[in-house]
């Protein structure tokens, strides 16, 4: 027999009248206190019988009376009902996840992916604290309960959570864009173009590389990605930024008279001891929510 959400429903609709009947002792009074008719119980109740073929009930002068066979279904009804008082205290069980979460991350995925993350996490878990180192160093196990790193982990005592990629775009603020035009291909941008850079790119991207070396002018190099974004947020050059951060700010365009572009995988670690803490699970969720929209 095959099963649809009614079927489900109406044989759960059955199983709880059998259980209020029996916890009232009567199917007269357990019909009132639920605001159903006494006689519409009282038939949901047969026809449960007839479907199981079993005598449930046995039918008193002065109420109704649990038998043998209706144990087992009257027990499952209890289980039922505290199935769902387990479903509504889930919400409140949720906002009183207390303690602290020890995050190691570099400083641009801590901008460009999960500092959306902390806001959700917050909404829901508002007791919880989280201690953010921003590091492109590897971290010691000891320093953290969870990381996001450039470099895929080989330690036994780290679970690896997921795999990211992280794209890049090429942008510039509208300001720059207005006093120098937008660069119609690499040579100008080499040529005639001031370029903002982060210390790291060139060696996740060899045609970076060759832009860098041979560019006019590079402006500045820092090796925070936090820092990069205000530099060309406030017109200082063209340079890479993750397309999720830098397509959110108003002041900034991406530049596509360029094909240039490149994309860098980063990992999600767990200590195997906290993997399975509530609140770990909680962020990682969010997480992954936020990661799918990189």
């Amino acid at each position: 027999m095959s099963h649809t959400i009614n079927t489900y429903l109406s044989k759960i609709k059955k199983l709880l009248c059998l259980e209020e009947a029996v916890r009232y002792g009567s199917i007269t009074k357990a019909a009132a206190e639920n605001g159903l008719k006494q006689s519409n119980m009282s038939a949901l109740i047969k026809d449960f019988e007839k479907e199981t073929n079993q005598t449930l009930i046995t039918r008193l002068s002065k109420g109704v009376k649990l038998t043998e066979s209706g144990y087992n279904y009257y027990t499952t009804a209890c289980e039922i009902k505290t199935l769902i008082q387990k479903l509504e205290n889930l919400p409140h069980a949720a906002t009183n996840l207390t303690g602290s979460i020890r995050l190691w991350i570099s400083d641009g995925l801590g901008l460009g992916v999960l500092s959306k993350c902390f806001h959700s996490f917050y909404q829901k878990y508002p007791h919880v604290n989280i201690e953010i180192t921003c590091s492109l160093d590897m971290p010691r196990l000891e320093d953290f309960d969870m990381a996001v790193l450039f470099q895929k982990p080989q330690i036994k005592a780290l679970s690896i959570k997921d795999e990211y990629t992280l794209k890049f775009g090429l942008f510039a603020s509208k300001e720059y864009l207005s006093k120098f035009g937008i660069p119609k291909n690499i040579a100008d941008l080499c040529a005639n173009h001031k370029i903002c850079d982060r210390s790291n790119y060139a060696s996740y991207s060899k045609k970076w590389a060759e832009i860098i070396s041979k560019a006019a002018s590079v402006t500045s190099v820092t090796n925070s990605s936090a820092m990069l974004l205000t530099l060309i947020k406030d017109g200082l050059g063209v340079g890479f930024l993750p397309l999720g951060t830098a397509s959110k700010e108003p002041d900034l365009v991406q530049i596509k008279t360029i094909n240039l572009n490149f994309a860098l995988k980063f990992w999600l670690v767990l200590r195997k001891d906290a993997e399975n803490q509530t609140k770990i699970k909680a962020l990682t969720d969010i997480i992954d929510d936020e990661s799918a929209k990189l």
